[in-house]
């Protein structure tokens, strides 16, 4: 992921339900059923893509609380020890610090 000066908005939860709602009606108009994996993905990558991010998902339990965007704007979670000493975080692939301008940083 590229440490950039300039984040990309983070919508609303109301224009990324819009967005979702607005994906899924233009698909059926075109006869395709998309699962709702295939929505979030397509719909995250089309964000992106317009310098756009889909709100962060609540972190998942048991580890640290961090979250970046990559670059097809899919969350990542830290996968180090709650509370760990530095602002520098992992999610095994991913390495980025609570200042690049797109991080969440450690919630509580």
């Amino acid at each position: 992921m590229d440490d950039t000066n300039t984040a990309r908005r983070i919508i609303t939860e109301d224009e990324y339900q819009d967005t979702v709602e607005l994906l899924c009606e233009v698909a059926g108009r075109h006869g395709t059923r998309l699962s709702a994996d295939a929505v979030v993905h397509i719909m995250e990558a089309l964000l992106a893509s317009a310098g756009l991010l889909a709100p962060p998902p609540a972190p998942e339990p048991g580890t640290c609380t961090a979250l970046l965007p990559d670059d097809q704007g899919m969350w990542w979670q830290c996968e180090e020890d709650p509370g760990h000493a530095d602002t520098s975080h992992s999610d095994g692939e991913f390495r980025w610090t609570d200042e690049h301008p797109e991080a969440v940083p450690p919630q509580g």
